[in-house]
């Protein structure tokens, strides 16, 4: 259960996951006559545990709900330079700051609705089948960030044959009409 309640990206998918394989082996290999008061005694550890989970759980989510969308910001600005997603990034942290200050305090967020779309969502990306994202996040983040800087250095908008990654001006007095002075 330690190892549950410090997951880098909180999944309550996963959480319940462990929360039911410990319950399995505890029913499994626990026997004898004071499987009952070990019984109440685990339901009650994991009664708590879970509780604390819940708690940190939407703390973290919300914090990370943040940084994304200062991430955002930074990208939409100066990596694709997409006004568009950087007034979104730019609504999104201005709605998660202000939120919490209006109604006192990020708990009340998580009773809305809308919350619970953000939860379910961040649940299918983060607790999927196929990849498991805690585990395998930080990896991703590496080669993305080493083939955006690649793109913006090598590739992408760069013509081939042109030698700078600076932009060459022309100014109107250097034509080819007016002859050199040294």
């Amino acid at each position: 259960m330690d190892h549950l309640q410090v997951l880098k990206l909180p999944s309550m998918a996963k959480f319940n996951a462990g929360f039911t394989h410990c319950n399995q082996s505890f029913v499994k290999e626990c026997v004898g006559p004071s499987k009952e008061s070990y019984e109440r005694r685990m339901s009650k550890m994991l009664a708590k545990s879970r509780a604390l989970f819940i708690k940190e759980y939407n703390n973290k989510l919300f914090n990370w709900l943040v940084t994304f969308s200062l991430v955002m910001v930074v990208i939409g600005r100066f990596v694709i330079k997409f006004f568009l997603l950087e007034i979104a990034a730019w609504v999104m942290f201005i709605f998660l700051e202000t939120y919490t200050r209006m109604f006192w305090s990020a708990e009340s967020l998580y009773y809305n609705p809308a919350w619970h779309i953000i939860v379910s969502s961040w649940e299918t990306i983060v607790y999927s089948p196929i990849l498991d994202l805690d585990r395998w996040a930080v990896p991703i983040v590496i080669m993305l960030l080493f083939g955006v800087l690649y793109w913006r250095c090598f590739g992408g908008r760069r013509k081939r044959g042109r030698g700078s990654l600076l932009p060459l001006y022309k100014n109107s007095y250097n034509s080819s009409r007016r002859s050199r002075s040294d």
